[in-house]
């Protein structure tokens, strides 16, 4: 957990806490003065609020960081943002980096311009803060989910730690140095070290590459990125459905004394009392963990007082084109087949039509929830599923290519048009082809007797 930083007030020389909020540099956070042989205690104030530094609530936006005067230039400075906690730590690093800066100006002889000396895990810290949308415009901000910030910060730890088997210090090593050797070396790490197989691999090769581009374009590099070289390892896709009998046979055994898995000295149970409903409705709606868990009742349209189909906000296309600009992404049509009315009115739909309210866990939503339900949809399928001891992995997103293996069959040409998939929408200024979302319901048939 993070927490505030300070500095005293003999501070060590060229050290300063900088904030990414309100960008003003704090030589001091606390001091005491005389004011009419009283003392007063002072702080410095936000340069964004104007209250006292103790109060600012982006305090984990605060870095300790070192600024150096480079000998012969006109006031022109070189600077480190340090990853340290306390003022302790900062302080070794700021020597560290005090005493590799003189050891360039030496070894060089003559005065260099150290700001466009990028650091790795400077332009790394700098990064997060990107994809958290810090110091970003408007126009350029990104929508990630926090598990996708997370995967991609791991990626970064993973290159830094392949880097580190081979002596190289992320503090000390300049981003312009990156070369195909290095890409190498991380090559080496995630096949040998880590033992990871072609779609892992790929997916680090590829948030690494991606981070070099955004660095390259960021800092103004003059460098070409090594990691445009890296051929991705073919990879089979795995196109495993769920049968009938194994379906059935999975919703019998999710019961809370199913439900305990061991992990080392850990006990968790996997059972949760929407986890049945949840994979029913994700087998009958094709629906990714997310949209399954965001499913409300006002989303269900109806025909003649009965469900049709129901509108569930496109996500994924949604964040790949950034808020602003994703207001007119058409929403995926769901139709609503004879199981899934089943179902939804198993669920009491005759009494929450129209409401806006979740169907699944409706007393019991926060941000933090909402991730433990995405979670325990697939780590629940997964426990569950292994005791059936079919010989096969599946995971919950088994239940989605179920549901558009079924619907490709019934609807030939016409499945893109109802699917996340979609290049060409179903909506055509908010017109729904009911012909397809008809055929869809009546001859959809999934499970069925």
């Amino acid at each position: 957990m993070a927490k505030r930083k300070h500095m005293p007030n003999n501070k060590y020389k060229g050290l300063f806490i900088y904030c990414h909020v309100c960008k003003k540099h704090f030589s001091w956070t606390r001091k005491t003065t005389l004011r009419n042989t009283k003392k007063v205690k002072e702080e410095p104030t936000c340069g964004e609020t104007g209250k006292n530094y103790s109060t600012c609530k982006s305090f984990e936006k605060h870095r300790y960081k070192s600024r150096l005067h480079v000998p012969g230039s006109d006031g022109r400075k070189a600077s480190k943002s340090h990853d340290a906690t306390n003022y302790a730590d900062a302080v070794i690093q700021a020597i560290d980096f005090e005493k590799e800066f003189k050891s360039e100006l030496q070894g060089l002889g003559q005065p260099i311009e150290i700001r466009n000396r990028h650091y790795l895990f400077d332009v790394q810290l700098r990064y997060i803060d990107f994809l958290d949308n810090i110091d970003v415009p408007e126009h350029q901000k990104n929508t990630l989910s926090d598990q996708r910030k997370n995967e991609i910060i791991n990626c970064l730890k993973i290159f830094n730690k392949a880097l580190a088997k081979h002596n190289i210090n992320k503090k000390l090593f300049i981003v312009n140095r990156i070369n195909d050797m290095h890409v190498g070396l991380f090559h080496d790490y995630l096949l040998v070290d880590k033992n990871y197989k072609g779609n892992t691999y790929n997916g680090k090769m590829s948030a690494l590459k991606t981070f070099l581009s955004w660095a390259i374009d960021r800092f103004n590099i003059d460098m070409k990125n090594p990691f445009e070289k890296v051929r991705m390892i073919p990879v089979m896709v795995k196109r495993d459905t769920i049968t009938k009998e194994e379906f059935k046979n999975l919703l019998k055994i999710i019961k809370p004394e199913n439900g305990i898995e061991i992990q080392g000295k850990y006990k968790r149970n996997r059972y949760k009392l929407y986890l049945k409903d949840a994979l029913e409705l994700g087998l009958h709606t094709g629906g990714r963990r997310e949209e399954v868990v965001g499913l409300k009742w006002n989303m269900i349209r109806e025909k003649d007082g009965e469900p049709v189909y129901i509108e569930v906000p496109n996500l994924k296309v949604k964040r790949k084109k950034g808020e602003r600009f994703n207001t007119d992404v058409p929403p995926k049509i769901i139709p609503v087949t004879k199981s899934l009315k089943n179902i939804l009115y198993r669920l009491r739909y005759d009494i929450n039509k129209g409401k806006d309210r979740y169907i699944l866990n409706p007393d019991k939503r926060t941000a933090s929830s909402i991730k433990s339900m995405n979670d325990a949809l697939s780590l629940g399928f997964s426990h569950f599923y292994k005791q059936l001891n079919t010989g096969r992995e599946l995971q919950f997103k088994c239940l989605r290519k179920t549901y558009l293996t079924y619907l490709s069959s019934t609807l030939k040409g016409d499945t893109k048009r109802l699917s996340s998939h979609a290049t060409d929408t179903v909506l055509k200024k908010h017109y729904i082809d009911e012909r397809i979302v008809d055929k869809a319901i009546k001859e959809l048939d999934i499970f069925e007797d």
